[in-house]
């Protein structure tokens, strides 16, 4: 009787559903803001084999393409409806995607797919939520350090985030050479891995935030207030590469304790997080992330719960009273609550709808010229 009422209640939200736009990418219907009227029309259901088991079809009346609802979901050409929320709710509080699979009764590679799926519909959404959004606080910036892989493999997620709101602007990555004592046997398998691969650009955190930084200073009025600690890299970034550039540089001493007071406390509380909430972010884990792409994945869907879907603070604190009741994305006026999974993953962006930074880029299609191992593609979505 359960599983009818189910069926029942979502046949009824199929026949309800409008569809945003049409799927067809050439189509003049593609984007919503040249749609005038009704462009589509209903043209009967197709079975399934899972759940609800029968699908609402639509035609376009420009391009005559026909298509479904689930093309706008988050459940499109999956065979097992539904566990999307539950793997990302498992995900943010560290559980391995081995474990999540067992808890979730399905297999690891399911877990894998749907994570990757929703990491590269997060960057979209995201996009399209901050199109036009202009930076008006100063800016805190500062890379996480991890590995992929193998530890002879580290690098850097570099990010800015708002001092004030906390929202995660930009982020890029940098790949690093292994550097501190090694063993003998280390020393020598490091030399091996160079020999047959090449040593990692050793200008790569330079340049990484020099990209970084001048889609900042795009994105502000008048000039970039950037406060980031004493590393060598940031100060060749900011000084030499972009000397001409108005940007006000404040050094910070990453020895200052760090608390609330301290002006890097945006970025050193999201770095806390990370290592806390993320698997592939702990220390001596053995749920690393086996390629570069998966672990910026990660990042991705952290960025998203941290900027939309959860307040700046659980608590209240003294000097921002409404804290635990606005997200970082309501701070800037990108959303109007907090969103709940099903809110920010309610409707599908098609690439072709925002316009990406080749960083970004690259992540979607999951491209890392630096890698030392072949990472698959994944197919469109």
């Amino acid at each position: 009787m359960l599983d009818e009422v189910s069926i029942t209640r979502q046949l009824q939200r199929e026949e309800k559903f409008s569809p945003p736009f049409c799927p067809e990418s050439s189509c003049i219907n593609h984007l919503k803001e040249r749609i005038s009227g009704k462009f589509w029309i209903r043209i009967g259901w197709k079975e399934l084999k899972r759940f609800p088991y029968i699908s609402q079809r639509f035609q376009c009346k420009a391009c005559e393409t026909t298509f479904s609802a689930s093309v706008f979901r988050l459940d499109y050409r999956q065979k097992v409806w539904g566990q999307n929320c539950e793997i990302f709710r498992l995900h943010r509080l560290g559980v391995s995607k081995r474990e999540t699979a067992r808890e979730i009764g399905h297999s690891e590679r399911l877990v894998r797919t749907r994570l990757r799926n929703m990491a590269r519909w997060a960057e979209l959404k995201n996009f399209q939520l901050t199109e036009e959004l202009k930076i008006e606080e100063a800016i805190v910036y500062d890379g996480l350090e991890n590995f992929a892989f193998s530890q002879y493999d580290p690098n850097n997620i570099n990010h800015a985030v708002g001092k004030d709101s906390l929202f995660i602007y930009d982020y890029n990555f940098a790949p690093l050479n292994r550097k501190g004592r090694m063993s003998p046997g280390q020393v020598t398998r490091k030399a091996e891995l160079e020999e047959e691969h090449g040593k990692y650009p050793v200008d790569a955190i330079r340049s990484s935030t020099k990209r970084l930084f001048e889609r900042l200073l795009g994105r502000c009025k008048n000039s970039l207030t950037l406060y980031t600690d004493r590393h060598y890299q940031y100060r060749k970034a900011v000084e030499i590469d972009l000397a001409e550039k108005p940007i006000q540089h404040f050094k910070v001493s990453s020895k200052i304790h760090r608390n609330f007071r301290n002006h890097l406390f945006a970025v050193n509380n999201i770095d806390l997080q990370v290592r806390h909430n993320l698997a592939p972010f702990k220390r001596e884990t053995i749920a690393f992330s086996k390629h570069e792409i998966a672990m910026l994945d990660s990042f991705t869907l952290n960025a998203v719960y941290r900027n939309y879907m959860r307040p700046k603070f659980w608590g209240t604190h003294r000097s921002d009273p409404e804290c635990s009741k606005k997200s970082p994305g309501m701070e800037l006026a990108i959303t109007k609550k907090i969103l709940s999974f099903d809110d920010f993953f309610a409707e599908r962006v098609f690439p072709t709808q925002v316009t990406l930074n080749e960083d970004a880029k690259a992540r979607y299609n999951r491209q890392m010229p630096t890698s030392r191992r072949e990472i698959a593609l994944a197919p469109a979505i």
